[in-house]
């Protein structure tokens, strides 16, 4: 199940369209954006952006929030493990990861050329052939499971969120991806 933008929460600012790493998200400027199902990776980078808290819900319909520019994680590459095989580099929707000649490695390696314009989205590490070769992490050195609240907001800092309340309901077009 994606993401799912609350329509009567959207401003239209169009943050979370530019910063979708699969173009999933559509919609005009100043109107409503729509997530498109299929395409959706479920990375939470969309609500990492969404100046609105709570406009976006996970794939559980748990409400996300807004991280900080200098709070978000980005991907590291271990140079001692790196394949050459370059899938983290094609998969970078950014353009973040380059292959550059490191002394003491006989082939080429990925290198986070600018994590700046890493959004956190995961593909790199994903697509990895080694294991460990590309992790994404928090600014602190953590390993980032995920955007969501599962390593960032309530639960990180250990409060609880409360379950969604029974009958909430999908909209009809959600339900028809889904279905």
């Amino acid at each position: 199940m994606p993401h799912f933008i609350q329509p009567e929460k959207c401003i239209g600012c169009d943050l979370c369209a530019k910063k979708c790493p699969t173009n999933c998200i559509e919609g005009e400027s100043k109107k409503i954006y729509v997530i498109y199902a299929p395409l959706c990776i479920d990375c939470g980078v969309c609500a990492s952006y969404c100046p609105v808290d709570d406009c976006i819900l996970d794939q559980h319909g748990i409400p996300q929030r807004r991280i900080n520019p200098k709070a978000r994680p980005y991907a590291v590459v271990n140079e001692d493990l790196c394949t050459a095989c370059e899938l983290c580099v094609d998969a970078c929707p950014f353009n973040c990861l380059e292959m550059i000649e490191d002394e003491g490695h006989f082939f080429k390696v990925a290198f986070d050329a600018r994590p700046r314009d890493c959004v956190g989205c995961k593909l790199c590490e994903d697509v990895c052939v080694q294991k460990g070769a590309i992790t994404v992490v928090w600014p602190d050195g953590t390993y980032c499971e995920s955007l969501g609240v599962s390593t960032f907001g309530p639960f990180r800092e250990g409060k609880a969120i409360e379950d969604l309340e029974e009958g909430v309901r999908l909209p009809a077009s959600r339900m028809e991806v889904r279905a």
